[in-house]
């Protein structure tokens, strides 16, 4: 019997490992999903428009002519143009690795434009297919991509204004017979666009022909809609708060005290805040530009979690503690060290998704570490097992569990 028992053990340790390994891999490619799918989409299509400019023919990848299309159907005046836009969807794609939430917002922008230029075009194969699917599904995974970094911002609405003003440019000079006078120099190109976008429409330079005519469509409409939302994403947090501070009557405005910073907008943050309302304890939430908080009317304060002022605007050097909450561990481990570094004394909460990011938040200087996902699966074993659930948690349970 003993013989028969070890023969069961050391059969079970290989279905348990290979068990072991198949839950990591499949929380490796969770973690990747969806921004590295779509990450290399638009990566691999602006690679093809750069190959294409360069006049690089590989056989290999002039098979994807579908992925070609997303930004060849804005680049069809030239090699050049072709270049800039595969660049521009390189970077956006870049960023969408990260989750920024300036990088969807330029991708969905380029999608839209891609689809209409080849709606106009008449091109209703592959290459209207696959950007509108793109477009849909960047669409739908819209909760992805929060993040919101002040660098980033910067960078890709930079590359983006570029990379339109070059489009502009060299569009209107490689179709300079198509105008009235003749564009024949950069010069002369560069000015029609930043005349163009700027809406000013002097008249002195004219699209006669029916290719310029819709080159400057398709410019005014890239063009108005890039400058829009690279205003909306670089200045966008900047001018609310500024709006917020100009009409917040100052008698409302009180410095908190001993206070709970909640930083955080996912399901974790909303529970909280609800909790902490209940329980009457005083809480500032800190949320990302552009997210809803948890309990709106509670004290906000809208910005980079991690950054000082942040911090500090929301009473970080009178707080008692401080929960970060959100979404991403790496996140949570920014805020513990930032908090940390401006108030050696309040004691940080740090949110794990994981059993394996408690000990790295620890590191990062976190006074507790709190993985609900792995203490609510553990609590759902004992249910299965039939063990005893705390009474303070019973208004949270319906029926019965099985008998032990």
């Amino acid at each position: 019997m003993r013989s028969t028992g070890e023969h069961a053990v050391s059969s079970g340790e290989p279905r348990s490992s290979s068990g072991a390994r198949w839950r990591r891999w499949s929380r490796t490619v969770w973690a990747l999903w969806p921004q590295w799918p779509l990450a290399a989409a638009l990566v691999l299509s602006g690679a093809l428009n750069i190959l294409g400019g360069l006049r690089y023919h590989l056989t290999a990848l002039n098979t994807v002519s579908t992925l070609n299309g997303v930004g060849q159907a804005l680049s069809a005046l030239g090699s050049t143009t072709q270049i800039i836009l595969g660049i521009t969807l390189v970077v956006v794609g870049i960023g969408l690795v990260w989750r920024l939430h300036t990088a969807w917002a330029f991708g969905v922008l380029l999608l839209i434009v891609t689809v209409g230029v080849n709606a106009v075009r008449h091109q209703w194969g592959p290459s209207l297919l696959v950007p509108g699917v793109m477009l849909l599904a960047m669409l739908a995974l819209r909760s992805h991509f929060t993040r919101r970094t002040v660098l980033a911002n910067y960078v890709i609405s930079t590359v983006s204004i570029l990379a339109i003003l070059a489009y502009g440019s060299i569009g209107s000079y490689l179709l300079g017979s198509g105008f009235r006078p003749r564009i024949t120099d950069l010069e002369s190109g560069l000015y029609f666009t930043v005349v163009s976008l700027s809406t000013v429409g002097y008249g002195d330079i004219v699209p006669v022909s029916g290719e310029a005519r819709m080159f400057v469509v398709s410019l005014l409409v890239a063009g108005l809609s890039i400058f829009a939302t690279a205003i909306a994403s670089s200045l966008g947090p900047v001018i609310s708060g500024e709006l917020a501070r100009i009409f917040t009557p100052k008698g409302r405005t009180m410095k908190p005290h001993d206070h709970v910073i909640l930083v955080g907008e996912g399901p974790i943050a909303y529970n909280t805040a609800r909790e902490l309302t209940d329980r009457g304890i005083p809480f500032v939430q800190v949320v990302a530009a552009g997210a809803e908080p948890p309990m709106p009317d509670k004290p906000v304060v809208t910005g980079e979690s991690s950054e000082d002022k942040v911090l500090m605007e929301a009473g970080i050097d009178t707080a008692r503690m401080v929960i970060a909450a959100r979404n991403d561990d790496g996140d949570n481990a920014f805020i513990a060290l930032a908090a940390k570094d401006l108030n050696e004394s309040v004691r940080v909460l740090a949110v794990a998704s994981s059993a394996r990011s408690i000990r790295r938040l620890k590191l990062a200087r976190a006074d507790l570490v709190f993985a609900p996902v792995v203490v609510g699966s553990r609590l759902l074993a004992d249910l299965i097992e039939g063990g005893a659930i705390p009474a303070e948690f019973h208004d949270l349970l319906e029926g019965q569990g099985p008998a032990a």
